[in-house]
């Protein structure tokens, strides 16, 4: 089986200065272009699905690198819009060694992607044909239009019988927690699939108690189809774990919890969306198996560099055994 997954965000630059030199004096910069919502557009593409992306980019040399490079990385870009004398947004990267910590910096006001509004896409037209259409949290915080097309999104897909997925992304540098929580409020019930965790749902819901308890709190409240709480465990800045449960048809799973060593933590969440989509809906696996292979998956994606994976669902599968085969591969 394959899918199409849509996805509606924004394209960015990710600049990082050498491993573990610091930006206050970094004469050079590695460059990858990422963002959430692309990441998991492209993670699924490598996975072996069918993925579009959605945005506005610059009309400039820039935008050619997006959306080339996003063609490498197998997503059709054909309703990307280029916008004269745009920029693009920029998200500054400094990796660091135990006990230093990491730092981000975000220079994403004003982006091509930020004046997006309801009007500038033919959605049914767009969405004709896929299976699933994907965005997040981050989306409508940057700004009142991209929260209008976000919004025509949702309700055109779920008007049309695809799987809407959400990403409860929450940004500190874009709005307050009150203000999210507003917004999020009248985007769920449009959500066939959330992915969230338990440091969001406290501070911006008010959700408390069990995971089970802030996992049926979500289903209760916006009445998602599949609801997955996502848990990432760091043992210092190199090694770290991660596994989810997930709320389906009234019982809750738990998927498979898995370490790792950590090359590159940046994207890794998106991973584990893109593999979750990827086996529940493209290979229509049952939600316990598709929360294992999404962890999997996201295990996989700390030990590259980069937001977007660079291995197929096939390199994801060994890890479902018994046992973990870390033997040459010759």
């Amino acid at each position: 089986m394959t899918a199409r997954l849509i996805s509606l965000g924004e394209v960015m630059l990710r600049l990082s200065p050498p491993r573990f030199q610091r930006l206050r004096t970094m004469r050079s910069l590695d460059v990858h272009v990422a963002g959430a919502q692309l990441n998991v557009a492209a993670d699924f593409a490598r996975l072996g699905g069918e993925a579009a992306f959605v945005s506005k980019l610059p009309d400039s040399e820039l935008g050619w690198l997006a959306v080339d490079t996003c063609l490498s990385y197998g997503v059709d870009m054909q309703h990307v819009q280029r916008v004269a004398g745009a920029r693009m947004g920029i998200n500054y990267l400094e990796f660091s060694p135990s006990p230093r910590a990491p730092i981000a910096i975000f220079d994403r006001k004003g982006s091509a992607a930020s004046t997006m509004t309801a009007e500038d896409f033919d959605w049914r037209a767009l969405l004709t044909g896929a299976q699933v259409a994907h965005t997040d949290g981050i989306m409508p915080g940057l700004s009142e239009g991209c929260r209008a097309a976000v919004t025509a999104y949702l309700t055109t897909a779920r008007a049309l019988g695809i799987k809407t997925t959400f990403d409860v992304n929450y940004r500190e540098h874009l709005w307050t927690e009150a203000t999210a929580r507003a917004c999020w409020e009248t985007l769920l019930p449009l959500v066939d699939i959330v992915v969230t965790n338990r440091g969001v749902s406290e501070a911006v819901f008010g959700f408390s108690g069990s995971d089970e308890d802030i996992l049926r709190a979500y289903h209760g409240r916006f009445g998602c189809e599949l609801v997955c709480l996502t848990k990432r465990e760091m043992f210092g800045l190199e090694r770290g774990a991660w596994s989810s449960q997930g709320l389906w048809r009234g019982e809750v799973f738990a998927g498979r919890r898995y370490e790792f060593e950590i090359i590159d933590r940046y994207g890794t969440g998106d991973a584990f969306l893109a593999g979750l989509l990827y086996a529940y809906v493209a290979q229509g696996a049952h939600a316990m198996e598709a929360l294992s292979f999404a962890n999997a998956t996201c295990a996989l994606a700390h030990t590259t560099e980069g937001d977007v994976i660079a291995f197929r669902a096939e390199e994801v599968l060994p890890l479902l055994g018994d046992q973990i085969d870390l033997r040459v591969k010759r």
